[in-house]
């Protein structure tokens, strides 16, 4: 079992060496690693594509939700039978390369896809839950999501852990607006709720800001989020 509080690491580089400084790792699948892999968690998505993927040619065009705003990646319909075959594909590359844990990103559009097609809400819902399920499966070590609770009731067994980001700032229209106890918005309030039933089932909750902010205020905000039981860092916001 792993400790709630940890020392963490995320980064896509190309090449990773894993050290002493950090307990964990949440790395591209791709990566060169140097050191201990057991530490280290590789990225799989749930519910999008890169632009450049070799697996973009295997979907059909009706499984193409639309483009990802700010980003080179597609939004997929996960209900869609080739999209299963691209995860089991991703999978397989994993295990080929050692990975013993993995870290599921975008798990938080489950929902958004369910707002976009009403029709297949409760499809997509149960579709998002047996493919974490068949991850977990084949990859039976520690598993991470980023956000998803929409569908976290259903998968909390699978998990270690759970990934939030934007914890203390969030991104609007004219830039990074922090989060104060004074200016608690709905927004806050709910996430702050989740990370309270985090607490409750156990869960490790790592998090991190990419907002702009200086060396003082990153040690307050470790500080802070350590009294609330979430390792939390800052990170640019490309992970580079």
């Amino acid at each position: 079992m792993m400790p709630l509080l940890v020392g963490f690491e995320i980064t896509y580089l190309p090449f990773v060496e894993i050290n002493k400084n950090d307990d964990i790792y949440i790395i591209s699948p791709y990566a060169q690693v140097k050191g201990d892999i057991s530490r280290a968690f590789a990225y799989i998505s749930l519910c999008e594509i890169e632009m450049n993927s070799g697996h973009l040619s295997s979907l059909p065009p009706q499984a193409i939700v639309r483009k990802v705003a700010d980003w080179t990646a597609f939004l997929v319909d996960i209900s869609s039978p080739e999209w299963e075959d691209v995860i089991k594909k991703e999978i397989e590359f994993l295990r080929s390369k050692g990975f013993e844990n993995v870290f599921v990103d975008t798990a938080d559009n489950v929902e958004i896809l369910g707002n976009l097609l009403p029709e297949k809400r409760e499809l997509i819902h149960s579709k998002g839950v047996s493919l974490i399920r068949m991850i977990k499966k084949s990859i039976p070590g520690n598993m991470i999501i980023n956000r998803g609770f929409g569908i976290y009731d259903d998968i909390k067994n699978d998990i270690c852990g759970v990934f939030i980001e934007s914890l203390f700032y969030k991104k609007e229209d004219l830039g990074w607006t922090e989060r104060t106890d004074m200016d608690m918005d709905t927004n806050t309030e709910w996430l702050l709720d989740k990370v309270e039933m985090l607490r409750r089932d156990k869960k490790m909750i790592l998090a991190v800001d990419y907002a702009p902010m200086s060396e003082d205020k990153k040690l307050e905000f470790k500080k802070k989020a350590k009294r609330l039981g979430i390792s939390w860092k800052w990170a640019r916001e490309d992970l580079q």
